[in-house]
């Protein structure tokens, strides 16, 4: 009979092998995180719900699950939405007196917040890696503010110059996600091309309100009135 200290020899090396890779899983997540932030300061934890506001304030909001089509809510904006950890795209459509209906993909995103682990798909973070990428449990939803544009603008010039602020700032506001991506794509689960193509369809949305919006025709000038005629 083998002596049992002859299984336990064989057996320590591959227990030491398999922490091993699961230390190497962590360290890769870690290094990755930190090279896809290239320096930026990591978030706050994920509360669990986010702030969603409006320009203008007091816009009605209702929220839509667009993975199963269920109605998450109906707020009032600024209002607090509990949003869980998931892959949901979430819809909010908002409307409000003398604007434009604006509807917004919430889309949860990669969450770099302390603590939060998301395993590298080498070795035995390959499984990992798949387990939350199907849950989301790494990922979070972000605070939002929904801009609705006016329905009419003064002038074609005023409403170009809105719509060019907004698609500047709808650029910039992609811009940090997609260089993450970029630096490190085994990071933030969506890769820069899936990013991109968010952006472009934000911005497609906005072309098409820009084609929705109306100029305000201008005032027609009052005619002279004809001199009285005078009497003979």
């Amino acid at each position: 009979m083998r002596h049992p200290i002859h299984g336990l020899r064989r057996t320590v090396p591959a227990a030491g092998a398999l922490l091993g890779l699961l230390a190497l899983a962590g360290c890769g997540s870690a290094l990755s995180d930190s090279s896809a932030l290239g320096g930026e300061a990591r978030p706050a934890a994920y509360p669990g719900r986010i702030t969603l506001n409006s320009q203008p304030a007091g816009a009605r909001c209702i929220l839509t699950n667009t993975a199963d089509g269920s109605r998450i809510g109906e707020v009032t904006t600024p209002a607090q939405v509990p949003l869980a950890r998931g892959t949901a795209i979430i819809e909010a459509a908002c409307s409000a007196p003398g604007h434009l209906e604006t509807t917004l993909a919430l889309r949860p995103v990669r969450d770099f917040a302390e603590g939060i682990h998301h395993p590298q798909p080498v070795g035995t973070g390959a499984i990992q890696n798949a387990a939350v990428v199907r849950s989301g449990s790494t990922r979070r939803y972000n605070d939002t503010t929904v801009m609705l544009p006016p329905q009419s603008f003064p002038s074609a010039e005023a409403r170009d110059a809105w719509f060019t602020d907004r698609a500047s700032a709808i650029r910039a506001a992609a811009a940090p996600s997609i260089a993450r991506a970029q630096r490190a794509s085994n990071a933030t689960i969506d890769t820069p091309q899936v990013l991109q193509g968010y952006l472009a369809a934000d911005l497609a949305a906005l072309d098409r309100q820009k084609a929705a919006a109306i100029v305000a025709a201008p005032a027609a000038e009052a005619a002279p009135e004809a001199p009285a005629r005078r009497r003979r």
